[in-house]
């Protein structure tokens, strides 16, 4: 039926990983010019557009690709062409549907929708945008069908097109506008008006990507009957909403601890409206670093999830929580020195990523590193559940840790002591709350709890020394060089070159802390692509 290539799930991580790396590094391309041509108040109309979009986009998109992926592999392991073909079908359907819907909302109230969220200058970005929300739904009905076929490659290549033609469009559009000394919220609209091409540039290829590597219609002697269009629709909502309702309710947290931050800034902790703007920018600016981690996880959850699912057809309730436990030790290895270096090395991180911004970046950055670990473990812990066929019990922790987010952001960002310092705050708080429930949950529904210590140990060791050592190195190097007064594009040598030296010495000390304290196995390795000659590479026994 498909030209498969049996890709394991790490395989498949493996492979988008790759993408994600070159779509971080055009993202920053992106983001970080964007931020210091807008500077910090733009940036601010940029960045609640932003989450205005993802609140839609969600919504349209969260579930029912998830849903359908699960729904294909499900049926491609049992050799059901015409029910492949017919959820395919369904889901398009129900992807146009939703779609439209988001984009018109967009369109005709953008400033209803700014207002709600404290900026009435984003409207322009709004409405610049609502276009996205339509193309991106009909790309995730392609990418689940590719995805439920183990096959990251299509949903990865798409990614890259999608964020190159993005960097290109929306610098020009943003740099253009800028020198012909347009006003910032129509500079950032015009950086928005890549997000809406590269969209389009996607779903074409996606389109085409997969007509060409699947015979996505049955063939003729396939003799399985596809449930009905009804039944499927049912199964796809059944299946889809519970996990829309979960990750949309944390969008709309999001949004509305934007909403809380500007009001509160404003109203109780007396800064005035453009000051609030800009703290608020400063703490966009220290998000864009933060969800850096985020997106490696997305690879391991888009590949988890069918790789449990089939093991769950297959009544393989051990290789259920292998892959489970799997799949969290990897996110461990990856994400836990992104969270600890973004925390011990917050301050020059800032100076060199955004020279010209609000100081205040630099300790939201620091608070946020220290989030970021278990934020991103809640993500893989919420796509688990749902694999395993616990729907709901992502959303019960959801709610909770959104509501323990939005009470603690209320209470300390409204104290002029705290201010918006207290955003990150409520964030670790979220998840922390969000990450218990949800271990709880997996404990009592799976065959067996996950061994948390062969999950953090061994990695948080060597995350430990890591720290310490990029630490000390920026420390000393830049007591070293501090009479040095070379400036390099805004940004001081004696910042920039000491810290590319503590990342460094931090990725090589955690390489070798890695192998040292085995950390990461032979197995392991054997897992990705040509990981065996990597683990040789490396003394991996």
């Amino acid at each position: 039926m498909s030209e498969k290539k049996g890709q394991n799930y790490l395989h498949g991580a493996a492979i988008y990983t790759i993408g994600i790396v070159i779509i971080k590094i055009l993202g920053a391309i992106y983001k970080i010019p964007l931020g210091n041509i807008l500077g910090d108040e733009g940036y601010n109309h940029f960045e609640l557009a932003y989450r205005v979009y993802n609140v839609f986009l969600t919504i349209s998109t969260a579930g029912i690709p998830v849903a359908m992926s699960r729904m294909i592999s499900e049926a491609d392991t049992l050799n059901r062409e015409r029910q492949v073909y017919r959820v395919f079908r369904v889901g398009i359907a129900t992807f146009l549907g939703l779609g439209a819907a988001g984009t018109l909302i967009m369109m005709l109230f953008p400033t209803g929708l700014a207002s709600l969220v404290g900026d009435v200058q984003a409207s322009r970005c709004i409405f610049v945008m609502a276009p996205s929300v339509v193309l991106v739904c009909v790309t995730a009905a392609y990418r689940g069908y590719a995805q439920g076929h183990a096959d990251m490659i299509p949903s990865t290549v798409s990614q890259v097109v999608e964020t190159g033609v993005k960097v290109l469009v929306g610098l020009i559009c943003a740099g253009v506008l800028y020198k012909m000394g347009k006003s910032l919220e129509i500079c950032a609209a015009g950086a928005i008006l890549g997000t809406t091409v590269s969209s389009l540039a996607a779903m074409l290829y996606m389109q085409v990507a997969v007509h060409r590597k699947y015979q996505v219609k049955p063939r003729a002697e396939a003799q399985d009957v596809p449930d009905s269009n009804k039944k499927i629709l049912w199964d796809l909502l059944r299946i889809g909403i519970p996990i829309t309702l979960s990750t949309s309710v944390m969008s709309l947290i999001q949004l509305a601890d934007s909403a809380i931050t500007l009001n509160q800034l404003q109203n109780s902790a007396g800064y005035t409206a453009q000051a609030a703007y800009v703290l608020n920018g400063a703490y966009g600016k220290a998000m864009t670093v933060y969800n850096v981690p985020s997106a490696f996880v997305t690879p391991f959850v888009a590949s988890l999830m069918p790789a449990i699912s089939a093991a769950r057809m297959r009544g393989d309730r051990k290789a259920v929580c292998d892959t489970a436990e799997s799949g969290m030790r990897m996110c461990t290895l990856l994400c836990l020195p992104m969270a600890v270096g973004m925390a011990v090395l917050a301050k020059p991180c800032m100076e060199v990523l955004y020279p010209n911004s609000a100081s205040q970046g630099s300790v939201l950055l620091m608070e946020l590193g220290i989030t970021c670990y278990f934020m991103t473990m809640s993500v893989m812990t919420n796509s688990i559940l749902p694999a395993n066929g616990n729907e709901r019990l992502p959303l019960i922790s959801i709610l909770c840790g959104g509501t323990v987010k939005i009470v603690v952001t209320y209470v300390l960002v409204g104290n002029p002591n705290i201010n918006v310092y207290g955003g990150p705050i409520g964030t670790l708080c979220c998840y922390l709350v969000m990450l218990t429930m949800n271990l709880i949950f997996m404990a009592r529904h799976m065959d067996r709890p996950m061994n948390l210590g062969r999950i953090f140990g061994r990695a948080g060791l060597s995350v430990g020394v890591m720290g310490v050592s990029a630490w000390a190195v920026w420390s000393l190097l830049h007591g070293l060089m501090g009479g040095v007064d070379t400036v390099i594009a805004n940004r001081p040598l004696n910042v920039v070159a000491p810290f590319f030296a503590a990342v460094l010495t931090g990725v090589v000390v955690y390489v070798i802390m890695i192998v040292a304290t085995r950390a990461i196995t032979l197995e392991d390795m054997k897992l990705f692509p040509k990981g065996e000659k990597l683990a040789r590479l490396l003394h991996i026994h």
